[in-house]
């Protein structure tokens, strides 16, 4: 056995553990309810509804890689197209296990399709959702079908299936940014929420998207190469490391572009909310800032480094946003003030534990053992599916 296909079996066993036990904990969680995680009334949206988030973004580097190779007829990039194509597919049905996790009780999705309510941004996010999933699907055949037995070295249909290609890329193009659009209006609508009420949450949500999707990409190609085939097909991992950085500035410029109009108003809310961002998750905010850009000098000097720069800056700007949610949350937005000082409502937990408060005006949200393993679920799904995709089929190009 060769030690590419070692690598491919123990990476088809580590998915399909991870998928055991993230189904196992989620069968728990399903029987125990909600309450063996750490999301009570005052924090409704945890690790699920990040991790959520985060695999949308990571959907979002495949599509475009395969809507910029075949609308700009970017050869170096057109190797890259199956795992592009692969790996968005698996991204997004990740997106959605996340979801059903984050539900509670699995069943409550049928409400949305018996009763729809088309005035919520979570409607049209669904509906973003399952486009997603056919046009990833079509572009997993479309890319996968030119290497079948019945096609191989058939050059009249690689022209026809390339242009074919082409045309679907039209679409998937502009659909990334509505996919990311969509999905990040369901923050920005919340207009009780100030961290997330902002014209620029939708914008910023692309930028890091295009962020995290490119960074996606050159992990899976790091790892899913060896040293010759990577030195051939650098040029295209260069392409993705340039979309990388641009989007990596475009992001922390508008994050901090976001904090301009909430200091600006001056009030107590909006000082309070500061001091939630910069001091009680400060330490958060600047990793959600710093990591990044020390991910771009690794993607700068991955250029002459090799393999192991490229490793290290795509690990560090695929980051969890959790910031997104963290303030948003412990800025109970039922406040008065009183003697100069701003006083929150207290908002009921939901739950009654000996020695822990019944009403609360902040929640240390913190996940719980069953939250990290269910979330092993829909990480195990994507490494169980590229390990598998690679074993049955050529995914990336030889050395030639």
């Amino acid at each position: 056995m060769k030690a590419t296909d070692s690598k491919k079996i123990a990476a088809l066993l580590a998915g399909a553990a991870m998928c055991a036990a993230g189904l196992a904990a989620w069968g728990y969680q399903l029987f125990a309810g909600m309450a063996v995680t750490d999301m009570r009334n005052s924090f409704t949206w945890g690790l699920y509804m990040g991790s959520f988030e985060f695999f949308i973004a990571m959907a979002t580097g495949g599509l475009l890689v395969f809507s910029i190779a075949y609308l700009w007829n970017v050869s170096a990039l057109k190797p890259f197209v199956k795992i592009g194509a692969v790996s968005s597919l698996a991204a997004v049905v990740a997106s959605g296990v996340a979801i059903f996790e984050d539900l509670g009780e699995p069943f409550h999705a049928l409400s949305m399709i018996l009763t729809p309510n088309v005035a919520s941004p979570l409607f049209w996010d669904v509906i973003v959702l399952s486009l997603c999933v056919v046009l990833s699907a079509a572009a997993v055949v479309l890319t996968l079908k030119p290497g079948s037995a019945k096609h191989k070295g058939d050059r009249g249909y690689e022209a026809q299936n390339e242009e074919t290609c082409r045309k679907l890329a039209y679409v998937t193009f502009p659909f990334t940014f509505l996919l990311n659009g969509v999905t990040s209006l369901m923050f920005a609508t919340q207009n009780t929420r100030e961290w997330w009420h902002s014209a620029l949450i939708p914008v910023n949500a692309c930028a890091e998207a295009a962020a995290v999707g490119m960074a996606f990409m050159i992990v899976l190609c790091v790892l899913m190469t060896d040293d010759r085939s990577y030195a051939q097909w650098e040029d295209g991992i260069r392409i993705m490391a340039r979309i990388a950085t641009y989007a990596v500035i475009a992001y922390i410029a508008m994050s901090f572009l976001e904090l301009i109009p909430i200091a600006w108003s001056k009030t107590q809310e909006s000082r309070h909310l500061l001091h939630l961002v910069l001091h009680t998750y400060g330490p958060l905010f600047w990793a959600q800032i710093l990591l990044p850009l020390v991910g771009i000098l690794f993607l700068k000097f991955g250029a002459v480094g090799g393999k192991g720069p490229m490793l290290a800056a795509g690990i560090a700007i695929i980051i969890q946003r959790m910031m997104l949610l963290l303030p948003a949350f412990n800025q109970i937005p039922l406040t008065l003030p009183v003697a100069g000082e701003l006083w929150t409502f207290p908002i009921a937990a939901g739950t009654f534990t000996e020695g822990e408060d019944v009403f609360v005006r902040f929640w240390n949200y913190t996940p719980t053992v069953i939250e990290w393993a269910a979330s092993l679920l829909p990480v195990g799904l994507i490494v169980f599916v590229m390990a598998g995709a690679d074993k049955l089929f050529r995914m990336f190009p030889e050395y030639q």
